[in-house]
């Protein structure tokens, strides 16, 4: 993202589009990371041990 950042800063897009491109980047890299590792009955009982 930080590699991303700089190189926006330096084609001079303005600050509205880098932070939506960075939001849409992020939130489509969580719902990436969920579809590859979809929560289970043991991944939704962390923290009751």
């Amino acid at each position: 993202i930080g590699i991303l950042l700089n190189a926006m800063t330096i084609i001079d897009i303005p600050l509205l589009y880098q932070n939506l491109i960075k939001a849409a980047i992020l939130l489509g890299a969580i719902i990436v990371d969920g579809i590859i590792n979809p929560r289970d009955e043991q991944t939704a009982q962390q923290g009751d041990i």
